[in-house]
């Protein structure tokens, strides 16, 4: 598939994704939420390559401490987000990152090289599989060893995992128009075995007519002392939700995660159809692969469009 065909087909899918939580957002806003997705992405990129271990220490050793037990730090595909475990590196925290692992041997060498010109051991950053089975006894074991373990939340939504089921593993977080669900069953073996857990995320802080992105000081969802306290799960919960509806109300565009929350989505079998008939649906036609296509902003449906010779 060529680049201009997969650059189509994305967004065609972030629109889609888009209206299904805003449908009463304009196609104008929509198109301009995603210039402005696009812009992040790219600013995001060159930020990256500026803002090093070398550079971040210099910026945390000028504010005021802030100190952290060892535990688990919770954080978003939101903003610049690859600068969090840089900047737990630079506060001098020993990072454990928990990644899929697609990704993980892509942040092993970044993150390696980056400490060899810091001159730290490469003790200092390692990378979980997120879909190793022996992930949670890896992760407590991190822990243990007083490391910082980054686990970025992410939405998961689908009809097949919201059955009922399903719904005790997952906290439903009301979203826009809709929702979706955050994995529960990291929270419930922290609280279990006295974890600390905290949240941040990158924010955009303004200075006069300039704005730069930083870390947000890390808030506690969990301390040691919720070990036994019964409320401490509802209470970390609502700390949770509040932190990702303020992120997404300072920015719904800075959030990567429009682009996936397709792969989740599960179609109905009665709703598929080789015609388009949905009322008052958002069509945009576009190519793939030389062959002509119609996409349902809508439904997030694909229609060829074929000529049929008389």
């Amino acid at each position: 598939m060529k680049e201009q065909e997969k650059n189509n087909l994305k967004r065609l899918l972030w629109l889609g994704n888009v209206h299904s939580f805003f449908p009463d957002r304009s196609a104008m806003d929509l198109q301009q939420g995603y210039n402005e997705w696009l812009y992040h992405k790219q600013a995001f990129q060159k930020l990256y390559a500026e803002m090093d271990l070398a550079r971040l220490k210099e910026m945390v050793d000028r504010v005021p401490r802030v100190d952290l037990e060892a535990g688990i730090m919770l954080t978003f595909h939101y903003g610049p987000y690859r600068l969090v475990p840089r900047y737990l590196l630079a506060m001098g925290y020993k990072v454990t990152l928990l990644v899929s692992a697609d990704v993980l041997l892509r942040e092993e060498t970044d993150y390696c090289r980056e400490l060899n010109i810091m001159g730290l051991s490469k003790d200092y950053f390692e990378c979980l599989d997120a879909q190793n089975p022996m992930v949670l006894r890896k992760l407590c074991q991190a822990v243990k060893a007083k490391r910082m373990v980054v686990v970025f939340l992410d939405a998961h939504e689908s009809l097949a995992n919201n059955a009922d089921k399903d719904r005790e593993g997952k906290l439903r977080i009301a979203f826009g128009a809709h929702y979706f669900y955050w994995r529960t069953n990291m929270l419930k073996l922290a609280q279990r075995l006295g974890i600390s857990v905290s949240v941040t995320h990158m924010e955009v802080r303004k200075q006069g007519d300039q704005q730069s992105w930083q870390m947000r000081i890390p808030q506690i969802v969990l301390s040691t002392r919720d070990k036994n306290r019964q409320d401490a799960l509802l209470k970390a919960f609502e700390v949770l939700q509040q932190t990702f509806q303020a992120m997404i109300a300072g920015d719904w565009t800075a959030w990567e995660n429009w682009t996936l929350l397709h792969r989740y989505t599960v179609v109905k079998k009665q709703n598929r159809s080789a015609s388009i008939n949905s009322t008052g649906s958002w069509l945009m036609p576009f190519t793939l692969g030389h062959k002509a296509y119609l996409f349902d902003i809508a439904t997030r449906g694909f229609f060829e469009v074929v000529c049929k010779n008389k």
